[in-house]
């Protein structure tokens, strides 16, 4: 069986975001955090979705899962997005675009 990746940017795959539950990230916020999960180019426009179906489908009574610790009871409207900060400094897209063309 082929490799199933989550997070095409950062090249995640499930079996490690179900590591990192095992581990105790059993939150949206920690699983970005620990993972980089939706911190790519994409800023998880592809990947979130189906970690939330991961977290959604865990079973709150399996110690392993850490789902009742956690809070999680497979209900997705539980499960809290993780919090989206705008850039520090906002760029011009022609600032980016002259930086990828100056190779110095």
């Amino acid at each position: 069986m082929g490799k199933k990746i989550v997070c095409h940017c950062e090249d995640v795959e499930a079996h490690e975001i179900h590591s990192a539950i095992e581990q105790g990230f059993g939150d949206l916020e920690t699983l970005r955090r620990y993972t980089g999960i939706g911190t790519g180019k994409c800023q998880g426009k592809c990947c979130l979705v189906q970690t939330l179906r991961i977290l959604a489908s865990l079973d709150p009574a399996d110690p392993a899962t850490q789902g009742e610790r956690r809070g999680l009871t497979g209900d997705p409207r539980r499960i809290q997005l993780p919090t989206i900060r705008p850039p520090v400094l906002p760029l011009r897209i022609d600032d980016i675009v002259e930086c990828e063309e100056d190779p110095s």
